[in-house]
């Protein structure tokens, strides 16, 4: 029977090296597994011979250490697959990292590899690169190593930003087409303000007659743009950068959040979008055996609102004095009833992860309502605002033909 050579890290992440037999590389990958254990390489022994092996150049690809999410997502899903089909953590690492068609993402593996060949776990090798593999991914992977458990944490992470990005499209996707409509309707007035209102002006001019209110407006609207348009541009371009610069401050970051959770019509799509991250996020995160305190910081730093990050820091202190997930939420405000009725009645059952897995199904339902109910406002809206737009320079140009036309009569 053949023997094989291994390296394995065991649950607490302490490395484990020797030489087992067995009638294939597989069979030894089931032995180690069998133990808890998750195998780094695993090589058949061979006779080492004196003749010097070829020194091979790698070059490897430039990049600066970051991910995109479907990048992340492609990762998870094919270091899976490669691990299910009996592949160890650092050849399949490995293998991933030759893949051609994405520079970043070979870069990345090929650094995660040499962390891997030198001893680090999986989990340690991509902490080093938080821009690609964040808290909570790297969680998830440091519990199934704990665990034994690696391809599920893999399955789960997948399923959690595949949900994740899927949200995020829908958002954007809802709120692509009314602010494509927006913009072509700004530039359409724009142009007629510009390029063709000062073509009749001179006409209406020249008419001798005292031009209807409509008309005057549009002519000192076309008049004040061709005259200080330059300065109305550069007031928009300083206004956006300070207020960007605002926005990125402590206080300017929470006061714009706190009004984002307040605006009609949008207020329900990005409470329901925020609930839902919430409750997923920490779900996996007990799942897969991460404690709770800890689960509260990633949760945290995945919330990407200002305001919930307050309260989640607020849960983190009450459930470290030992009071309850619900009790808390409750208190904030900021958690709808059915939220915390619900999560109340999972610590009832004993039940938490569960719990708050449906609640995420819950607000990622509400997240689709809301979508709809936006587009289906937003969009005949902005309609209405843009043909009344247009129909009002039309009727301003066509008032004073009008007037024109009786004094011939």
């Amino acid at each position: 029977m053949p023997s094989f050579q291994f390296q394995a890290r065991d649950g607490a992440g302490n490395p484990h090296q020797g030489i087992l037999e067995g009638a294939d590389k597989r069979d030894v990958l089931q032995m180690l597994r069998s133990k808890g254990w998750v195998p780094v390489s695993v090589q058949e022994a061979t006779v080492v011979t004196t003749k010097k092996a070829k020194k091979t150049a790698v070059v490897l690809p430039k990049g600066n250490g970051k991910l995109s999410l479907r990048a992340l997502l492609q990762f998870s899903t094919d270091l899976r697959d490669l691990l299910s089909a009996g592949m160890t953590l650092g050849s399949a690492v490995q293998k991933l990292s030759e893949q051609s068609g994405n520079p970043q993402r070979s870069f990345v593996l090929t650094k995660v590899h040499e962390h891997i060949v030198q001893g680090l776990s999986l989990s340690d090798s991509l902490a080093k690169y938080p821009k690609s593999f964040p808290d909570f991914y790297v969680s998830l992977i440091q519990a199934g190593e704990a665990s034994g458990q690696l391809q599920d944490a893999l399955e789960n992470a997948v399923h959690h930003y595949e949900r994740a990005a899927d949200a995020k499209e829908q958002v954007t996707g809802a709120l692509v087409y009314p602010l494509l409509v927006a913009f072509f309707g700004v530039v359409v007035i724009a142009f007629c303000l510009v390029f063709v209102i000062p073509r009749f002006t001179q006409i209406f001019i020249d008419l001798g007659r005292i031009l209807p209110l409509p008309t005057r407006m549009l002519i000192f609207m076309s008049n004040g743009l061709l005259k200080y348009g330059w300065l109305f541009l550069i007031l928009i371009v300083v206004s956006s950068i300070l207020f960007g610069r605002w926005r990125k401050t402590d206080k300017g970051r929470y006061t714009w959040h706190k009004f984002l959770l307040k605006v009609p019509v949008f207020k329900e799509l990005i409470r329901s979008a925020a609930y839902a991250n919430f409750a997923r996020t920490l779900s996996n995160l007990l799942i897969n055996g991460v404690p709770v305190l800890k689960a509260l910081d990633i949760v945290k730093k995945t919330a990407n609102n200002a305001v919930l990050e307050k309260e989640i820091g607020s849960l983190k202190l009450r459930v470290t004095d030992g009071s309850s997930l619900s009790g808390p939420l409750a208190e904030s405000g900021v958690f709808p009833d059915l939220f915390t009725d619900m999560l109340s009645v999972g610590e009832e059952a004993g039940q938490v992860p569960r719990s708050l897995a449906q609640i995420a199904r819950r607000y990622d339902q509400e997240l689709t309502r809301s979508i709809k109910r936006v587009t289906t406002v937003i969009e005949p809206l902005l309609m209405v605002l843009i043909a009344g737009a247009v129909g009002f320079v039309a009727i301003s140009m066509l008032l004073p033909l009008f007037q024109l036309t009786q004094g011939l009569q």
